[in-house]
């Protein structure tokens, strides 16, 4: 019995061996296994890191031994991990000869001082040349062995950025001083024949000249003078001389300071569809000491630029006093415009030489970035601020201030240039010191500039908006003592600007103020909230008659004799005299003759393309303007002509065109004879 049993107890002991010996194996295969998982995963993770980090030791014999090694290896030394732990002088001959000294000379330092080793070297990886940067801390183990624990990153990308950037930085800068040449070269050879100007324009000035042919001459001048005196800051400022802009003080008339530059720029405006006005407080002294030539270049450099970057609506121009004491009067100058605006990063930017808003610019616009900066330059100079007010798509506000010394001997009553009808408008407006201020809400030149004139000869300021949105704003911001409007504008029409002032004057409670509507078509005018209707054409006396029904107490004394005039003269060919006898003078007939036929032609051919692209809303607008345009000359045939075809229920034929057509060439060449 006792054999049997022992035979079952060693089944069951190796049985329970087996069972032991079966479950290691499989605890170790899923070992070795989850080892395997583990190891793939680190490969796969420090095949793609950005560095290949190391840990080396050195050993007594000085032999190196790399302990570990991860990261894209190949990418920097064309071997695997693998092969750089069997044989680490591969790393060595992967390096560029140039960099071997170099590179064993750092290594051999930092293994004798046991210091950090910092340093870049270049090496062929499996994608070509690499340039690598490398980083290494040491330490000392119990048995006095050096290691080394590092990293290794590829730097190429970063290297050749920055060298892209030092590139372009130089070329920026050969681009600048090239630029700069460039000026002084112009500069210099545009400054012979502006003297030669100059001086034809002097021995011009000698010559027996009637009063229109001084103003077109006061005018000249003062352009040629800013001009040359620009062309010498562009020079000064190429060559580094800042201080060579320099200041001469003498007694200037600011109103007509404003007038010229408006002058000088409102066909510039007007060539774009914009309005350009401009607004002289009557309290501005008549005589204030400061540069004339500086301070037009200035307003002519920030409205033009505000013109250039405008596109729809248009800039004004105004002059205010803030202060005034016994020696100065401390004034305001502000340009706004309703263009693309400035963003607020970039309006430091726009003062710096050469620099303009947005790289696009001088593509788009054009203009050499200088401008502002002199502007600047110039107000600081003056003793002045120049302050910038913009958003995007909102427009631009440029405020300048200066205190300028009272002129020695001036008076109120000092005035330049008598001979110019403009300048006697500009008088009229400023003489009375405290005149009443009227709106005119109209599009076309011509009719604002006789509106302008005959205003201003019964002692009233006169401020125009070339359309129903302008004129709006204006309302809004300073309500006039009188306002006009026509019946066709852009923006608003003028039963939209009324219905709007009338509702907004009910919900401030205000009383409603006297509006006088202007239309060549009193029918069409009929049912809006006005307190008179002036017929076109409009006439001095009419004006003034309607003026005294609205508002008697806005008219002087001697105001009523200037609504007294001669009889139009009906007919589509005026002569010189009877327009001069209708105007004043034959200075002012012939500013308004060369204002109206530049307008024609300008109408003419808006019409022309409107009827091309059948556009009968544009083609409406342009009859309209154009009727009121010649109407207000005497051009009644016509008028009526350009009246009837507006309103007839079809489009014109081919026919009506060619006729009309034919009546505005003989027209324009008639008005061209009278300007001569």
């Amino acid at each position: 019995m006792r054999g049997p049993l022992v035979v079952a107890g060693l089944l069951l002991a190796l049985a329970g061996i087996a069972l032991v010996q079966a479950n290691g194996y499989w605890r170790l295969r899923n070992e070795v296994r989850h080892r395997r998982d583990v190891q793939r995963l680190f490969d796969e993770v420090s095949g793609n890191l950005p560095v290949v980090v190391f840990q080396a030791r050195r050993a007594r014999d000085g032999r190196i031994q790399i302990e570990l090694l991860a990261g894209d290896t190949p990418q920097l030394f064309s071997a695997s991990p693998r092969e750089l732990q069997d044989d680490p002088s591969r790393i060595l001959s992967a390096i560029h000869a140039g960099d071997h000294k170099r590179v064993l000379s750092v290594l051999l330092r930092a293994v004798r001082r046991v210091c950090p080793v910092a340093l870049r070297f270049s090496a062929d990886g499996v994608r070509g040349p690499r340039h690598i940067a490398m980083q290494a801390w040491p330490s000392v183990d119990a048995s006095r062995e050096q290691r080394w624990t590092g990293y290794w990153m590829d730097v190429s990308d970063a290297d050749t950025r920055a060298q892209a950037i030092l590139r372009a930085h130089a070329q920026a800068a050969a681009d600048a001083a090239e630029r700069e040449q460039m000026v002084t070269r112009l500069g210099t050879g545009i400054g012979a024949p502006m003297q030669a100007l100059l001086g034809r324009l002097a021995l011009l000035r000698a010559a027996p000249l009637d009063g229109h042919q001084h103003g077109v001459m006061d005018t000249l001048e003062d352009a040629a003078s800013m001009l040359a005196r620009i062309l010498d800051d562009v020079a000064a400022l190429s060559a580094g001389r800042a201080d060579g802009m320099d200041l001469q003080a003498g007694p200037v008339d600011l109103r007509m300071l404003v007038h010229g530059v408006e002058t000088l720029l409102r066909p510039v405006a007007q060539s774009k569809g914009l309005y350009l006005h401009q607004r002289v407080e009557p309290r501005v002294a008549a005589q204030l000491l400061a540069d004339a030539t500086r301070l037009r270049q200035v307003l002519f450099n920030l409205v033009g630029n505000a013109i250039k970057f405008t596109r729809h609506g248009g800039v004004s121009l105004s002059l205010q006093q803030v202060e005034d004491t016994d020696h100065a009067q401390r004034v305001r100058l502000v340009v706004s415009d309703t263009g693309v605006g400035i963003a607020l990063e970039r309006q430091e930017a726009v003062f710096e030489r050469f620099a303009q808003a947005e790289r696009s610019t001088t593509r788009q616009h054009g203009g050499s970035g200088l401008g502002l900066g002199i502007c600047r330059q110039l107000v600081t100079a003056m003793g002045g601020s120049l302050v910038l007010r913009s958003a995007p798509g909102q427009g631009t506000v440029v405020e300048i201030e200066l205190d300028l010394p009272h002129a020695p001997g001036g008076s109120a009553d000092a005035r330049v240039n008598p001979g110019s009808v403009a300048a006697a408008g500009q008088e009229a407006a400023s003489c009375s010191g405290s005149s009443p201020r009227v709106l005119v809400a109209e599009d076309h030149p011509t009719q604002q500039l006789l509106m302008q004139w005959w205003l201003r000869g019964m002692g009233l300021d006169v401020e125009v908006a070339s359309d129903g949105l302008q004129a709006l704003a204006s309302w809004r911001r300073d309500p006039p003592r009188l306002l006009f409007t026509d019946e066709q504008m852009p923006g608003l029409t003028g039963a939209e600007l009324v219905q709007r002032i009338r509702r907004e004057e009910q919900e401030r409670g205000r009383p409603p103020g006297p509006i006088i509507g202007m239309t060549a078509d009193i029918d069409g005018m009929r049912g809006m909230a006005l307190d008179h209707v002036l017929a076109k054409p409009i006439s001095r006396r009419t004006l003034h008659e309607a003026i005294a029904r609205v508002a008697p107490g806005l008219l002087t004394g001697g105001a009523a004799a200037a609504g007294a005039c001669p009889a139009v003269d009906p007919t589509d060919a005026p002569t010189l005299a009877s327009l001069a006898a209708r105007f004043g003078n034959e200075d002012a007939a012939r500013q308004l003759v060369h204002t109206l036929r530049a307008s024609l032609e300008e109408d003419a051919a808006v019409l022309e393309e409107a009827w091309r692209q059948a556009d009968p809303r544009v083609a409406s607008q342009r009859l309209h303007r154009m009727a009121g345009g010649v109407g207000s000359l005497g051009l009644v045939a016509l008028a009526a002509h350009l009246r009837a075809l507006n309103e007839a229920q079809a489009p014109p034929s081919r026919a009506e065109r060619d006729q009309l057509r034919s009546r505005l060439q003989r027209c324009i060449a008639h008005l061209r004879q009278l300007e001569g």
